[in-house]
C-alpha cells in the first residue's frame, strides 16, 4: 500500500506541475495581450464553477467513500446501487445546471462589472468552462473506480496527456489566430472530454462489477448520501464564504480591474493550497481502505505520515514566497506593481503556514463520516468573515488598496483562528488522540517557515535577482536547505535514520540497474 502510495503521489505531483506550468506562462501573456481585467473573468468562471458545486457535492463527495466501503467489504450488489444512483442523479443535476449556466452567461453584464470591448470573449469563455464543470460530474462518477482501487495515478496520467492536449490547443488558438480569452475555456473543454472517455475505460476494466443500470438506482442510497454529504456542502459553501467570493465582491465593490489584480495575487497561493491539497488527497484512498477494514493502528499510521511529509514540504514554497515574491512579480508580471501584489499575496497566504501541515485531517472526517461538527464550525468561521469584510468596506476610506486589504485579510485571519483552534482540536478527538496531538505539526512548520525565510531574505541581499536564472538558482537554493532543516525539525531520530536507510537503498538500486544495462 505504500508503494502505491508513493506512485500515485509522484504521478500526482508531475501532473500538477505540468498544469502549473501552463497557469505560469498563460497568465502574464493574457495579462499583456488581453488584460489584467480579463484574465480576473477566467478565475471568477472558476470560481462560479464553485458556486455551482453547491448542488451537486452532497451526493459526489461521499460517492467514493460508500462505494469503496462496499466493494472491500465483498458487498458488490449495494455498491452498484450507489454507482448508479450517482450517475442517474448526476444526469439530473447536468440538465438543472445547463439550463443556469444559460441564464448566467446571457445576463452577465447585467449584475457585474464588465467591458463592452470583451463581453462577447466572457460569454463564449464562461460557456466552455461551464461545459467542462458539467463534463466533469460524468467525469466523477467514473473516477470513482480508481480511488476504490487506490489507482489514482492513472488518474493523474489521465491528467498528463489532457493537459498535454490542452497545450496544444492554446499553441495552435494563439500562434495561428487572433488572440481571445475564450480559449482558455475551449483548451479546458478538450482536456475535459478526453478526461470523461478515459475514466470511462478505466471504470470498464478495475471495476468491470460496476455498471449503470436504471434498475439500481435507489432513493435510499441518495438519501443516505445526501445524508453524509450535506455537510461537505455546507463545508464547500463556508470556503466560498470565507474566500471564494474575494473576486467577486472586488468587483461590485471596487471594480473589474481591482478584481484582476487581486486575481493575480490569489494565484500563487491557491496553486501552493491546491498542490497540498492534492497531495493530501492522495492518502484519502489508503484510509478509507484501512477503514473498511477496521484497522485502527493503520490509519494512526498513514495519518502521521502523510503529515510529516506535508509539513518536510510545506515551509519551502511559503519561504521562497516570502523571500522572492516581489522579485518574482517583477518577473512574471512586468506591467502591474510588484510591490503591491506581493503584499496581497502574503495576507492571503498567511494562515497557509498553520494549515498546509494538517491537511490530511480533512480525510479523517470523510472516512469515518465525522464530517458535520467540521461542516458547521466551518461555516460559523466563514458567516463571521464575510459579515466582517461587509462591515470593513462600509467603514475604510474610499481606497482601493486598502478596501482590497480588507477583503483578503479578514478571510485570512478567520482562517488563522479557525486552524490554530478547532481544526487540530476536532482532528485529534476523532482518532482519540490527546487535544494537543496536532499542534506539534503547527508549531515546527512555522518554525520552519521563519527560519527559510530568514534565509532567503539574507540571499536577496547577497544575490541580485534581477533574471529567471538568479531566481531559480535561489529558490533551489532554498528548497535544498528546506529539506535538510525540515528533516531534522520535523523526523525524530529513528524516523530520519529510516529515511536515510531507504534512501541508499534506492541509490543503490538505481547505481545496480545502471550497470546491468
Amino acid at each position: 500500500m505504500e508503494k502505491q502510495t508513493g506512485i500515485n503521489l509522484i504521478a500526482q505531483v508531475i501532473a500538477f506541475g505540468i498544469n502549473l506550468g501552463i497557469s505560469f506562462f498563460l497568465t502574464p501573456f493574457i495579462v499583456e495581450k488581453i488584460g489584467v481585467e480579463a484574465n480576473g473573468f477566467v478565475s471568477l468562471a472558476n470560481n462560479f464553477v464553485e458556486y455551482a458545486q453547491l448542488i451537486t457535492i452532497s451526493i459526489n463527495s461521499m460517492a467514493g467513500r460508500f462505494i469503496t466501503i462496499k466493494l472491500h467489504q465483498k458487498n458488490p450488489e449495494d455498491a452498484n446501487k450507489y454507482f448508479s444512483s450517482v450517475f442517474i442523479a448526476n444526469l439530473i443535476f447536468s440538465v438543472v445546471l445547463t439550463i443556469l449556466s444559460i441564464v448566467v452567461i446571457t445576463f452577465i453584464d447585467r449584475f457585474m462589472n464588465i467591458s463592452t470591448a470583451i463581453l462577447t470573449d466572457v460569454r463564449i469563455l464562461w460557456a466552455f468552462i461551464f461545459g467542462n464543470f458539467i463534463l466533469g460530474l460524468f467525469t466523477s462518477t467514473f473516477n470513482v473506480s480508481t480511488f476504490v482501487k487506490d489507482r489514482l495515478d492513472l488518474n493523474a496520467f489521465c491528467n498528463i496527456k489532457g493537459y498535454i492536449i490542452r497545450i496544444i490547443i492554446l499553441l495552435v488558438c494563439y500562434t495561428a489566430f487572433d488572440i481571445h480569452v475564450w480559449y482558455i475555456g475551449l483548451a479546458l473543454f478538450c482536456m475535459g472530454l478526453y478526461n470523461l472517455i478515459k475514466n470511462i475505460n478505466y471504470a470498464k476494466t478495475l471495476t468491470p462489477e460496476l455498471r449503470i443500470s436504471k434498475n439500481n438506482f435507489n432513493v435510499k442510497a441518495i438519501v443516505e448520501l445526501l445524508k453524509s454529504g450535506i455537510w461537505n456542502t455546507i463545508s464547500k459553501l463556508s470556503s466560498i464564504l470565507s474566500s471564494g467570493l474575494d473576486l467577486l465582491i472586488t468587483n461590485i465593490f471596487i471594480s473589474a480591474t481591482a478584481m484582476g489584480i487581486l486575481s493575480l495575487a490569489k494565484t500563487i497561493p491557491t496553486i501552493i493550497l491546491s498542490l497540498f491539497g492534492t497531495i493530501a488527497a492522495i492518502f484519502a484512498p489508503s484510509l478509507t481502505i484501512s477503514y473498511a477494514k477496521g484497522d485502527s493502528i493503520e490509519i494512526k499510521h498513514q495519518l502521521n505520515s502523510s503529515i510529516k511529509i506535508l509539513g518536510i514540504l510545506s515551509s519551502i514554497p511559503l519561504a521562497i514566497l516570502i523571500g522572492f515574491g516581489k522579485e518574482f512579480y517583477s518577473l512574471w508580471a512586468p506591467t502591474q506593481d510588484s510591490s503591491l501584489l506581493y503584499i496581497l499575496t502574503l495576507i492571503n497566504c498567511a494562515n497557509l503556514i498553520f494549515a498546509l501541515p494538517l491537511e490530511p485531517l480533512y480525510n479523517v472526517f470523510t472516512a469515518t463520516n465525522k464530517i458535520k461538527t467540521s461542516s458547521l464550525a466551518l461555516i460559523s468561521f466563514s458567516t463571521l468573515s464575510l459579515a466582517t469584510t461587509f462591515v470593513l468596506l462600509k467603514l475604510v476610506p474610499d481606497d482601493t488598496n486598502l478596501k482590497m486589504f480588507v477583503i483578503l485579510g479578514v478571510s485570512s485571519f478567520y482562517n488563522i483562528v479557525r486552524v490554530l483552534t478547532f481544526l487540530p482540536m476536532y482532528g485529534a478527538k476523532c482518532l482519540n488522540f490527546k487535544l494537543n496531538t496536532f499542534y506539534g505539526p503547527i508549531i515546527k512548520n512555522t518554525i520552519s517557515v521563519i527560519i527559510l525565510s530568514i534565509i532567503g531574505l539574507a540571499i536577496k541581499y547577497i544575490i541580485n535577482i534581477n533574471s529567471w536564472i538568479m531566481l531559480i538558482f535561489s529558490c533551489i537554493l532554498i528548497a535544498l536547505l528546506g529539506l535538510i532543516i525540515n528533516s531534522t525539525i520535523i523526523l525524530d531520530k529513528t524516523e530520519r535514520r529510516d529515511f536515510h536507510n531507504k534512501l541508499k537503498e534506492r541509490l543503490k538500486g538505481l547505481k545496480n540497474n545502471a550497470t546491468n544495462s
